[in-house]
């Protein structure tokens, strides 16, 4: 298996990408990025997801894992040398499902633009804060070093100051939520994410490209 090509599917700005790489790189996986145009998808990416036609796409030898949930999971077991992003019993197996389910679904509830949408993800983070139980001793929901939800959870420290910014989105401040930023902080000193977080100026001039592009009749 280690000899078999990866290969990855993505756009730099996406956090689904973003949590593919953040595996990759905390496994030590050595990996090409092909970038994709998603305004004009390539015949790969259409054969490699022909369901969804979405990024990010692992490409493994001759196999294709499409979607961020279980391209992480894949990883995990297909280079288990280094350290799992699991826990080994099942309901700590379970429970970090759960939280990544939670993080999944939660964490993009609601649309920014309206306050209900705003108040929403700020209880959502007040819930995830809650969810921290191991960061008493730990920067991470895995412990000492990042696994499942910690990855699912991870983008959102590259996109938060673009969220604040353009769309007005509340954050618990450290004294309401100290393990949520507590997270933050640790995620963003992570060696991985220094390759899987692309420059906060760029994103932000990104989205807002896209924000002009999206908005001209």
């Amino acid at each position: 298996m280690a000899t078999e090509s990866v290969k990855l599917l993505s756009v730099r700005a996406s956090p689904y990408a973003m949590r593919a790489i953040l595996a990759l790189e905390a496994k030590g996986v050595k990996y090409e990025i092909i970038e994709e145009d998603l305004s004009a998808k390539s015949q790969l990416l259409l054969e490699s997801n022909p369901v969804y036609k979405k990024i990010p796409v692992l490409l493994h030898g001759e196999k294709a894992i499409p979607d961020s949930l279980f391209i992480v999971p894949y990883v995990d077991e297909a280079w288990p040398e280094h350290a799992a992003f699991f826990p080994k019993d099942p309901y700590g197996r379970a429970m970090t499902n759960f939280w990544g389910d939670f993080i999944d679904k939660k964490t993009k509830k609601g649309d920014p633009n309206k306050e209900a949408g705003v108040s929403e993800l700020y209880e959502n983070f007040l819930t995830l804060e809650n969810g921290f139980t191991k960061l008493d001793a730990k920067p991470f929901f895995n412990g000492a070093t990042i696994g499942y939800a910690d990855i699912c959870l991870a983008p959102l420290a590259a996109w938060l100051p673009v969220f604040v910014e353009l769309a007005g989105i509340r954050v618990p401040t450290a004294e309401k939520a100290p393990k949520l930023h507590k997270f933050l902080s640790a995620i963003r000193e992570h060696p991985a994410t220094k390759v899987a977080f692309p420059d906060p100026d760029k994103l932000l001039a990104y989205v807002i490209l896209h924000l002009k592009k999206t908005s001209q009749p």
